[in-house]
């Protein structure tokens, strides 16, 4: 889980991914366990607070309870399943949610009844969320190319495979088995499917078999998150924060980590994936447009945004994040912006800008899907705008930095819930390119000053804002966002 930045593990761990790895029998299965027991949010509860992510609450309660079934500890598991209706708001549910947050609540509900344990009632936005991605993963099974790594996300979602007899394992193992052993770089993936493997008992390539025992077996909790590593993730957004800075000396990414980064923009999908060449999880469009970016930024090679056309919505302006995504995101049709502004591709750039004006209003913040704080998408929103030459990115950059102005907390700092540097590297980046290209309210000087303030005197926080499977942290990112800002703001005096 390296990085090729600084010497920080790309993620944060996942509470969800340790509770799965740990229901297979093994050495890493009590160190799971003890882990669980002690990194728990409240008495009978896991995950991020309720009122921040009730999503990653909920489901990391729910993992952490059935692994509690799952070691003997009843009385324990009951208390964290009775602690699951709470977390619920009563009206509609606020922001977005985790990726594939309903398919892993029915497979643990699957798992449970396959073992003779309660499963919980769900109150009915979660029994609506199961019923939607029941739905998304049938249409997709049904997809010719269900079982091709370098387009089905089936290898990162191979928890669903768990009681689906219509999926053919051999099959599926032969196509999303990375190199480490493991199904998709996901340990929480490859453990349900090889609970799954163990429930059908049939036969399947003994060597290869061993190969994913050895992954989960080698797990260690602190060091397993929702994925194994995001290195071109950490790099692409590095360099692109870090060129805010307008230095000639480049960003601090070594030069083989840039290489590979544009190598891997040239994969035959055509398609960037986070964690690099070899694995067998798709790329996206979102990393592929900021690792196109990025290349262009560092004098590298990068093939042009048409290959991403097949990426737009059907019937539609927005690009999507991923095939079968229900519904594109703000940051995805930010990053494409910025990419096809930089080729003058303007009869695609106009269609992105005004999908994007249609999903924002100027007196209310909005979050991207893929990250719980609305400071990353409005940060996001008035640092690429800036410096489109486009009279609605303009409006859409002034309406942005106009957000931020007004959100900004009392300690000078931004977010959601208290300030944190991520977030406030986000709106201080983004207001200075807004206020450079005077497109920011006449105050902006003093809102910068006051955030230097808060970036100086704290220590950058490493809390998981950004959200997966579960919510997580890009931890080498937080650092270099924190270190930009500050310089950012001294740009600007």
């Amino acid at each position: 889980m390296k990085s090729g930045v600084p010497q920080i593990v790309d993620l944060s761990p996942s509470v969800y991914d340790i509770a799965a790895v740990s229901l297979v029998p093994g050495p890493q299965q009590p160190l799971c366990l003890d882990w669980l027991l002690t990194h728990t949010t409240g008495p009978d509860t896991w995950g991020a607070p309720a009122h921040r992510c009730w999503f990653d609450s909920y489901i990391s309660t729910y993992a952490a309870a059935v692994a509690l079934r799952n070691a003997g500890m009843h009385q324990s598991a009951d208390r964290a399943y009775n602690s699951l209706p709470g977390m619920v708001p009563a009206g509609p549910p606020p922001g977005p949610e985790t990726l594939t947050f309903g398919g892993l609540v029915d497979v643990l509900d699957r798992v449970s009844t396959a073992r003779g344990w309660p499963v919980p009632p769900h109150p009915a936005p979660v029994r609506n969320t199961i019923e939607r991605e029941r739905a998304k993963w049938e249409h997709m099974r049904m997809w010719p190319d269900f079982y091709n790594p370098s387009l089905s996300i089936a290898g990162y979602s191979a928890e669903r495979v768990y009681g689906d007899a219509a999926v053919d394992t051999a099959r599926f193992l032969d196509a999303f088995q990375a190199p480490n052993g493991s199904i998709a770089n996901s340990p929480g993936a490859s453990a349900v499917f090889l609970l799954e493997y163990e429930h059908r008992g049939r036969l399947l390539d003994g060597r290869r078999l061993a190969e994913l025992r050895e992954y989960l077996h080698s797990r260690v909790p602190e060091d397993t998150a929702y994925l194994d590593q995001v290195p071109h993730f950490v790099t692409a957004w590095t360099v692109m924060f870090h060129h805010e800075l307008g230095t000639a000396q480049g960003p601090p990414c070594t030069p083989r980590a840039l290489d590979e980064l544009s190598r891997d923009l040239h994969h035959p999908s055509g398609l960037l994936c986070t964690i690099g060449a070899g694995t067998t999880i798709p790329g996206d469009t979102d990393s592929t447009a900021c690792a196109a970016v990025a290349a262009r930024i560092t004098g590298r090679p990068a093939p042009s945004a048409a290959t991403l056309d097949r990426m737009i919505e059907p019937g539609g302006d927005a690009y999507r994040t991923f095939l079968f995504e229900h519904d594109p995101s703000l940051t995805t049709n930010i990053h494409m912006a910025a990419l096809l502004d930089l080729e003058h591709d303007h009869s695609r750039l106009s269609p992105v800008l005004r999908w994007l004006k249609t999903q924002t209003t100027p007196h209310r913040a909005q979050t991207c899907k893929w990250h719980l704080s609305p400071a990353y998408a409005l940060g996001e929103m008035a640092r690429v705008m800036s410096r489109i030459d486009h009279p609605l990115a303009q409006s859409l950059c002034t309406d942005a930095s106009a957000q931020i102005f007004r959100t900004q907390n009392s300690d000078g700092g931004w977010g959601a819930d208290g300030s944190t540097a991520e977030e406030t590297a986000y709106s201080a980046i983004g207001l200075a390119a807004a206020a450079e290209r005077g497109l920011a309210s006449a105050d902006w000087k003093g809102t910068l000053r006051r955030a230097h303030t808060f970036l100086s005197t704290h220590e950058p926080q490493l809390t998981p804002l950004w959200l997966g499977k579960t919510l997580y942290c890009v931890q080498p990112l937080v650092h270099v966002l924190h270190t930009v800002a500050i310089r950012r703001i001294g740009t600007m005096s």
